[in-house]
């Protein structure tokens, strides 16, 4: 065979092979097709069955939706449930299940001098959300709690309520930082020296733990023993098991009603990537099991959700620049300076996705992605009229139950919160231009307009 010839054959070759690749992706486009389309009369029956159930049987009713669930109701609660002095009448039982979760192995003595507080001021005006200093056989111990559920960490919060830890009760104390899902504190609030330092007095003991860092059994340290990491509980340990434990050691029924809500108040108001009913995962799993050639596209679909997801949100975003520019024109014509709307899509990184009204106004997400969307008032004033600024907002109405350095006024948002849940909604918003989630965003935003503004124009008078 000449030299042409086997030249020849190998671009038959190599065309055969193009086409066998091409082949074989559009077999896989059409498994990928196949399967939503076959999943998705499934998942309709999972929600009619969803809908009978909740008729009956109000399985997502739940109690904290109407009570105080901001930082400090969150605190007063779980600090009611740590003072055996507390109407809950179980005693020392909810204090002794923490001090198990956080592997303390205390054991409370004069239990009638069990102190916890709420809110203890320390030197410097800070404030340490719960404390409970704990009477034992070797002297007083304190268990102390960062209640951070919201709330951005402030530049060394937790290094200065580690140093008046250690100045009052010496080595006897545990500072244990109660973040939504597992994180650490912000460098600046206890730097990487610190972690080390502190290993043995802190803990990080999140409300949701199913992405905490895993306790393997077969990865010792360097002396050879497989232990947790020093600042994490391990495993899958979290508040909402904590709850879980306490409902199961009452003897009150009335209590375990209201235990079993925090839990599930815990694991679906902090797992914002949920966006289906244990109902419809099911359905999907048991189809997927019956249906083995379709895992592939499965998987597929996985991996394309990532990029889905942060398309829609950075659309629906820049959908309400625009609404909000709209109306914000039509409501204050007259004031140049808030007319300038403007976003930023930053995706997964925290804190990169915004959007801002004027110079004052701003919506944002503390993530990861599109999740826990926040809006509030910023402050561009230099810090020493911040009190006069505070006032003011006070007066025009605005709440300052939340407030942080940069921050004179904020809300997490109780509805539309957490962007990944809502896609299929977004979506729809975006075809018809508008909707339920539209008009709850730009109506909130314009409503913090309305009393932020004059109170900056109050502030900023020559």
């Amino acid at each position: 065979m000449g030299g042409d010839e086997v030249r020849a054959a190998r671009r038959e070759d190599f065309v055969r092979v193009l086409a066998d690749v091409e082949s074989m992706r559009q077999s896989r486009q059409r498994d990928s097709v196949r399967l939503l389309q076959e999943l998705t009369p499934h998942l309709r029956a999972a929600r009619t069955v969803e809908r009978e159930l909740d008729r009956h049987l109000a399985r997502r009713f739940n109690v904290f939706r109407y009570l105080r669930d901001d930082e400090r109701g969150l605190s007063r609660i779980i600090a009611d449930l740590l003072d055996p002095a507390a109407e809950h009448g179980q005693g020392t039982t909810f204090l002794e299940a923490m001090l198990e979760l956080l592997g303390l192995g205390l054991r409370p003595t004069a239990t009638d001098r069990i102190r916890v507080v709420q809110e203890r001021g320390i030197p410097g005006g800070r404030r340490i959300d719960i404390t409970v200093d704990i009477p034992t056989s070797d002297g007083l111990f304190c268990v102390a709690f960062e209640n951070k559920p919201y709330a951005k960490d402030q530049p060394g919060q937790c290094m200065d309520y580690l140093d008046f830890l250690d100045d009052r009760y010496g080595k006897r104390f545990l500072l244990t930082y109660l973040p939504p899902r597992y994180q650490m504190p912000d460098e600046s609030s206890l730097p990487p020296a610190a972690r080390e330092r502190w290993q043995k007095q802190f803990r990080v003991l999140p409300y949701v733990a199913d992405d905490a860092p895993r306790v393997s059994d077969d990865a010792p340290d360097e002396s050879g023993a497989a232990d947790a990491p020093p600042e994490s509980l391990g495993d899958g340990t979290s508040l909402a098991d904590w709850f879980g434990t306490c409902c199961t050691l009452s003897d009150a029924e009335r209590l375990r009603w209201f235990l079993r809500e925090a839990q599930l108040f815990c694991r679906e108001h902090f797992r914002w990537y949920w966006n289906m009913t244990d109902t419809e995962a099911r359905y999907v799993r048991e189809y997927l099991h019956q249906n083995p050639k379709h895992l592939d596209a499965a998987f597929a679909v996985a991996r394309a959700w990532h990029d889905v997801k942060h398309d829609v949100s950075r659309r629906f975003l820049e959908h309400l620049r625009d609404r909000v520019g709209e109306r914000v024109r039509e409501r204050f014509p007259e004031i140049a300076g808030v007319q300038d709307v403007g976003c930023v899509y930053g995706g997964d990184k925290r804190w990169s996705n915004r959007l801002r009204l004027g110079r004052t106004i701003q919506l944002e997400s503390d993530g990861p992605g599109p999740n826990g969307w926040y809006w509030g008032v910023r402050d561009p004033n230099p810090p020493e009229r911040r009190e006069e600024l505070l006032v003011a907002l006070k007066r025009r109405g605005l709440s300052l139950q939340r407030a942080s350095a940069g921050w004179p006024q904020y809300e997490y948002l109780p509805r539309h919160g957490h962007w990944e849940r809502l896609v299929p909604e977004l979506v729809q918003e975006l075809a018809d231009g508008g909707g339920k989630v539209t008009e709850y965003y730009v109506n909130g935003l314009l409503k913090i307009a309305e009393k932020a503004i004059p109170a900056y124009d109050e502030v900023e008078q020559p």
